[in-house]
């Protein structure tokens, strides 16, 4: 029976501004992942409570056992930080593109032409790490996606990085058109799966796929009405 005796679990979400994925800068987690994770607790006849959390302290707080879950995650990411950590993943939820985007007069310049690049504070552009660690491009961090796009816009940078559906939300928001900048598929990107992780309750995430699999119409209509039925695994 669910309610006060359901078996609680606190899972890790980013504090950001994330639609049409999720939100969690109100301080409330909402958008397409609370409702995915909520539907599988009934399901499930367990509770999720949410913590948002800048995304640089998400793993960290994963690895230390301060929450159970963290969602999304991909193994690709903080690679080093992951290491001799055993880590737990769901099978993929929705699939993402994070990429390169510029004013429409630079589409189609080679990567060399970029020697500026700005991301939002947590994230590393994976796609440029070669070139970043090489020193050919120097990274510039922001707070939020408008003060990220403005700086591009008045030249302050000479691109941005970040998930390509994120930013044409973001453009639409704040900028009335989703196209204010450009995701050039000819510049550095990185695909990858967004999934739940966990450390310590490697049998929920068994029963999570399970569910995922079973109710494969329902997670299908939450990522639609959403915008992002484009997203779903093959």
């Amino acid at each position: 029976m669910s309610g006060a005796f359901a078996a609680r679990y606190l899972v890790g979400v980013e504090n950001i501004d994330y639609r049409p994925y999720q939100a969690g800068h109100t301080g409330t987690f909402e958008g397409f992942g609370r409702e995915l994770l909520d539907a599988f607790a009934v399901a499930a006849d367990i509770e999720f409570d949410y913590l948002p959390l800048p995304p640089s302290r998400l793993l960290p707080s994963l690895l230390q056992d301060r929450i159970d879950f963290k969602y999304p995650d991909d193994s690709d990411w903080s690679l080093a930080q992951r290491e001799g950590y055993e880590i737990h993943y769901s099978r993929p939820i929705l699939g993402y593109v994070d990429g390169t985007l510029v004013t429409p007069q630079r589409l189609g310049l080679p990567a060399s032409e970029i020697r500026t690049l700005g991301t939002l504070i947590g994230f590393t552009p994976i796609a440029w790490r070669s070139r970043l660690s090489q020193g050919q491009v120097s990274l510039k961090e922001n707070a939020d996606f408008t003060a990220l796009f403005q700086q591009v816009l008045n030249h302050r940078l000479d691109a941005a990085y970040a998930n390509v559906a994120v930013a044409r939300d973001q453009s639409m928001r704040s900028f009335g058109r989703p196209d204010v900048l450009r995701f050039d598929p000819s510049l550095p990107f990185a695909r990858g799966d967004y999934r739940l992780s966990t450390r310590r309750h490697p049998a929920l995430i068994e029963r999570f796929d399970a569910w995922i699999q079973l109710e494969s119409e329902a997670v299908a209509a939450l990522a639609e009405r959403a915008g992002l039925g484009d997203a779903l695994p093959d």
